[in-house]
């Protein structure tokens, strides 16, 4: 039924065409024409009309470009219109991703566009007579899409004329294995497990090798998608193809020293006096925040892997440096050196499809002003592995018996049963399904769990054959009865299901009955293994080989599982391994990702402190790129988004300080920011102590103008400010507002005229009756906010506020300012919006944008918001402070800071203010490539 379906959605997409924006009723002619035939008479149309949607209502936003200062030569545009390629590579991926893929149209048509303005960015590799060197940077989100993105680069790149094309793909064998099988599917059109060299009669087509037309364009390769097909010499000497063959030569290596230095000398032994100048090259680095960094102290050598790399760059007359990753944070930090990898010529930031399942859906980031919950409902907590898997346990301390397997484990072992067992109900048997297991970096460690796991998977499967009354119970409540720390699959459906918001994710998703799934947890077990992915167990993800009637593993590892590699149809994940840098955490986000059909299927088990960190990550993550989108609107440079990153408040714990060896000394300016205090103290002294300070705060500044439901005071001096942050606490995970640091930079730039006179407001809800109202000794009196406790959240000594607007609404830092100032700052955040080819869906300015353009150097503004405690509660925790709305309210609140016309910040070093304790001592350059420890 499978395949007969996959045949109708082709047929339906042929009659539709490869268009965006296609109606409910192209969709429904196309169904009526296609399932009129005989064929395909018994299929299911309302499921067929899912499938179709999934395809054809997938929107993305627009990618925004920082260009380098370099004079840039446009080329691209006139090579087209001179015809000389006939794009022969691009246009059967495009058919490829459209046909046996199914990528959206309008995925498939930005695509298209990205990948011309890359292209453009880079060079004319035909011209033979210029010497050249472009690197530029692309930043996705984790699991997103980016190989499917430099895939359509690389297709391009050959048919414009580029005819060496290297891609540096992790530093592990799998994921330069499955870098490869992607590249042999996607581009070069055969399986090179077979041959390295195209051979009309003897090479196996995969992928765009099964597209008509296909003989028209061929590409050789060095390196095999086999384990061990890595360059060597010997390899490439008996390839079947010459250096200097015209076709295309592609390579997938991994980022290793003996392997760089093979190719480099391999490469020289292939050119003129140390230079090749008959090939244009292509390098693209994946992860390219990964170990291609130069982590060494300033005057030292650089590290081997990144000399290695600049050495093979160097060989060319004309190159091309092209990093992707989803976590730039590394990069960025690179030295603007020419000899070096920092993305000089271009930045692009690629938006997600709406589709895609990313942190800010898993975690969120802080609260809702409107009090809907938009999070998938699928994080639940681990509070019972501290005797299982102790923090800090050392290769050699003694490891845990099947009986200390903890009830979160074996509870998360039976919710993969179950969800593989719903797969084969929704039609989807003969896909890949994964768990994933990380909670130890040790490999001993991870084989020996690998074996007790194993012992109780294989105890649950016999129960479940032998219809073992007490299993077959076990597993019931878990896929429909819910309790204080777990939710039923019946209940988190629903809950998608019926969400406006997160229906949108996954429209393919539907309710299921006991009765119809307890018949198929025989065939869903009979498919499960268990595997430990190191390198010293044997096993192996066995994707590609079984592609045709999928497998289902449970994935036991650490770094081999942590980063670039994709657990394929990952739906449960057991996560406790802590790191406590942004870019290596977020890389271990394996969950992140596209999950058709089974988005409410997945499950993250993982530890409060991970909840917490993963929350505070995605905050910085989006707070980077909302800088990003300001600074392309704005025509910023590289160079300015390096500079912004470097200033960042409470970012100093986003990569390895051997990292960030080159910025040592942090200058941090809070210029044109918005600070929140989206976490707040919960327990009663700090609470009170927060309304008495602001309590005393409001009683100094006498009478204030009301506007609307809101207060405001203006002309307030800078001291008096300081003096009330001065006596506000907050909790020390909230980094990023640290208060003594920003009165530190209040009175830096009071010295040179700016930040002098402040403006106060009081914010006070519409009055609903719903609420608290509290009554200031001034005899002010304020509505309380409702600000919800993140449903997650498990710390009974934080109140962590939920979702994205955290303390204030987006207009509210307008108060202070003039209706003809706020109507200019909507025309030109209108027209700048048009410029970049989006729509500003609001009625209302850029809030950045008031802050960098329009309001005054001289008058921040501060907010102050009472918040309702009762929705501070925490949910199922024992011994947590319980409020009502009867009690004193929390006090939160945001100051909006103006642009400065100085370059005033505030100077701290690196490893004395990170958040997490990073030392050099714990995170030297030996952490740079990180492996699984033996």
């Amino acid at each position: 039924m499978n395949e007969l379906n996959e045949k109708a959605i082709n047929m339906c997409q042929a009659m539709i065409g490869f268009k965006p924006g296609v109606s409910d009723g192209d969709i429904d002619t196309a169904i009526f024409t296609v399932t009129s035939l005989p064929m395909f008479a018994g299929l299911d149309k309302i499921e067929l009309k899912k499938s179709l949607l999934s395809i054809y209502n997938v929107k993305v936003d627009t990618y925004q470009i920082l260009e380098g200062r370099d004079a840039r030569i446009p080329w691209l545009k006139e090579f087209k219109a001179e015809c000389r390629s006939e794009w022969l590579f691009w246009t059967r991926y495009k058919k490829y991703l459209a046909e046996q893929k199914h990528f959206a149209p309008e995925v498939i048509f930005q695509l298209d566009d990205l990948t011309d303005r890359i292209l453009d960015k880079l060079f004319n590799p035909q011209r033979s007579d210029i010497i050249i060197n472009k690197k530029g940077l692309v930043v996705g989100q984790v699991q997103s899409g980016k190989t499917a993105n430099y895939t359509g680069l690389i297709c391009k790149a050959a048919d414009a004329g580029f005819n060496l094309i290297i891609i540096l793909a992790g530093i592990h064998n799998n994921l330069r294995s499955q870098t490869q099988t992607r590249i042999d599917e996607g581009f070069l059109g055969f399986d090179t497990q077979n041959t390295r060299a195209y051979n009309m009669n003897q090479t196996i087509r995969i992928g765009v090798g099964l597209i008509p037309g296909f003989d028209k364009a061929i590409a050789n390769s060095y390196t095999t998608s086999t384990e061990r097909g890595d360059f060597t010499k010997q390899a490439a000497n008996t390839a079947g193809f010459n250096f200097n063959n015209p076709q295309p030569i592609i390579l997938v290596i991994k980022k290793n020293v003996s392997v760089l230095k093979r190719l480099y000398s391999w490469l020289k032994s292939q050119s003129t006096h140390d230079v090749i100048a008959n090939k244009s090259l292509l390098l693209v680095d994946d992860e390219a925040d990964n170990a291609s960094i130069n982590t060494s102290r300033v005057g030292d050598d650089p590290t081997a892997i990144n000399g290695n790399i600049c050495k093979i760059i160097k060989l060319f007359n004309r190159s091309a440096y092209v990093g992707y990753t989803a976590t730039p944070f590394a990069n960025i930090f690179i030295p603007l050196d020419k000899d070096d990898l920092f993305p000089k010529d271009f930045i692009i930031n690629l938006p997600a499809p709406d589709n895609y399942v990313g942190p800010e859906k898993v975690f969120g980031t802080s609260a809702d002003p409107d009090g809907n919950e938009d999070l998938l409902p699928i994080v639940f907590p681990v509070t019972d592995s501290d005797t299982f898997v102790p923090a800090g346990h050392k290769r050699d301390d003694p490891k845990p018996t099947i009986d200390d397997i903890p009830e979160s484990l074996r509870t998360a072992i039976k919710c993969f049963i179950v969800t593989c067992a719903i797969r084969i109900a929704r039609g989807q048997e003969n896909k890949h399904n994964s768990m994933l297991i990380h909670v130890s970096r040790f490999q001993a460690w991870q084989n020996h769990l690998k074996e007790i796991i194993d012992r109780l998977f294989k105890y649950y499967k016999n129960e479940i054959e032998a219809n073992d009354p007490t299993m077959l119970e076990d597993l019931r409540r878990i896929f429909e009865e819910d309790s204080p720390d777990y939710r039923s699959y019946r209940t988190i459906t629903g809950e998608i299901i019926d969400s406006p918001v997160l229906s949108r994710i996954d429209n393919k998703i539907r309710r299921h009955t006991w009765e119809e799934i307890r018949p198929l947890l025989y065939r869903a077990v009979q498919k499960i293994e268990v595997k430990s992915i190191n390198g010293t167990s044997g096993d192996s993800l066995t994707y590609y080989e079984n592609e045709k009637n999928g497998i289902s593993v449970i994935a036991i590892g650490g770094d081999k599982l942590s980063r670039g590699l994709t657990l394929e149809g990952l739906s449960v994940s057991y996560f406790l391994r802590a790191s406590k840098m942004y870019d290596t955490l977020m890389q271990m986000g394996r969950w992140f990702g596209y999950r058709p059909g089974y988005v409410d299927l997945c499950r993250l088990f993982t530890s409060n402190e991970l909840n917490e960190w993963y929350r505070h990550i995605t905050l910085a993550s989006d707070e980077l790129r909302e800088e990003f989108r300001y600074l392309a609107e704005s025509g910023g440079t590289p160079e300015n988004y390096a500079l912004k990153v470097r200033t960042h408040p409470g970012q100093l714990q986003i990569t390895s300080i051997s990292k960030m060896r080159h910025t040592k000394n942090i200058q941090v300016s809070w210029a044109g920011r918005l600070v929140e205090t989206y976490q707040l103290l919960r327990d009663p002294v700090s609470k009170r102590n927060n309304l008495a300070a602001t309590d005393s705060l409001l009683s100094e500044l006498g009478t204030p103008d009301r506007i609307k439901n809101d207060y405001l005071w203006t002309g307030i001096s800078s001291d008096t400010v300081c003096d009330y942050l001065s006596r506000f606490q907050l909790p020390e995970s909230l980094t990023k507002v640290n208060l003594d640091l920003i009165c530190d930079y209040i009175r830096e730039l009071n010295d040179v005229g700016e930040l002098v006179s402040w403006n106060i407001a009081l914010m006070s809800k519409s009055a609903d009756g719903n609420t608290c109202v509290h009554t200031f000794s001034n005899g002010v009196q304020a509505e309380c906010f409702i600000r919800r406790q993140a449903q997650d959240a498990q710390n009974a000594g934080t109140y962590y506020i939920r979702k994205n607007h955290i303390v204030g609404n987006p207009t509210d830092e307008f108060i202070d300012l003039p209706d003809d100032m706020l109507l200019k700052a909507l025309d030109e955040t209108r027209g700048r919006k048009t410029r970049a080819k989006e729509v500003w869906k609001h009625e209302y300015p850029s809030p950045q944008l008031v802050r960098q353009e329009f309001r005054s150097k001289q008058t921040p503004l501060l907010m102050i918001y009472p918040l309702n405690p009762e929705y501070s509660n925490m949910s199922g925790v024992k011994d947590a402070v319980s409020y009502t709305k009867d009690d004193e309210p929390f006090i939160g609140f945001a100051i909006a800071f103006p642009h400065s016309d100085t370059n005033k910040a505030v100077s701290y070093v690196a490893n004395q203010v990170a958040d997490f304790a990073i030392t050099e001592e714990n995170f030297d350059s030996t952490n740079d490539n990180t492996y699984d420890e033996q």
